[in-house]
């Protein structure tokens, strides 16, 4: 399940140093860490967007995933989480993108596609070759301004039309 974030916007690739690190950009502040760090601010953005913007059952939303990927979370200067992400191995080589949100009044200003740019950085710093998400179709022209491409049919996730898409690193 990965939102439509509505749009690329322009922000700039991030240099992310390691799981933890923190980074200040012009969208925010993104943070990079395990689950048990990060659980609080994305589950708040992913309950939002997900559960009651989308209406998708709250047992849905959370699956044993969360403990083992990277999760990111961007932050306002205010210090509110506004987008979330998270980067799964599902293979060896292939990352894999997922539950990536961001808060409605956060949108269009560059912050999803910061969140994608950052998933893609860990996973090229951890070896990986290739990356892979699920995206809603809404979602389809956001995940091509960054990169990816379709790859097969159009599914059913949570009541909501999706198309695994891929990128290379």
């Amino acid at each position: 399940m990965t939102a439509n974030p509505d749009a690329a916007g322009s922000a700039a690739a991030p240099t992310v140093q390691s799981a933890g690190a923190t980074r200040n950009a012009a969208a925010g502040r993104v943070r990079c860490g395990s689950w048990g760090e990060l659980q609080a601010p994305a589950a708040q953005v992913r309950r939002a967007v997900f559960v009651q913007e989308q209406q998708i059952a709250e047992e849905l939303e959370w699956d044993e995933a969360d403990q083992p990927a990277l999760h990111v979370v961007v932050f306002s200067e205010q210090g509110d989480a506004v987008g979330t992400g998270r980067l799964l191995a599902p293979e060896p080589g292939v990352a894999q993108i997922g539950r990536l949100a961001v808060l409605r009044p956060a949108r269009r200003t560059g912050i999803g596609a910061l969140l994608v740019r950052t998933l893609m950085e860990q996973a090229r710093q951890r070896g990986d070759r290739r990356v892979i998400l699920n995206a809603q179709c809404a979602a389809i022209p956001f995940y091509v301004a960054l990169g990816f491409q379709p790859n097969g049919e159009i599914f059913q996730e949570a009541g909501i039309d999706h198309v695994q898409m891929s990128a290379p690193l």
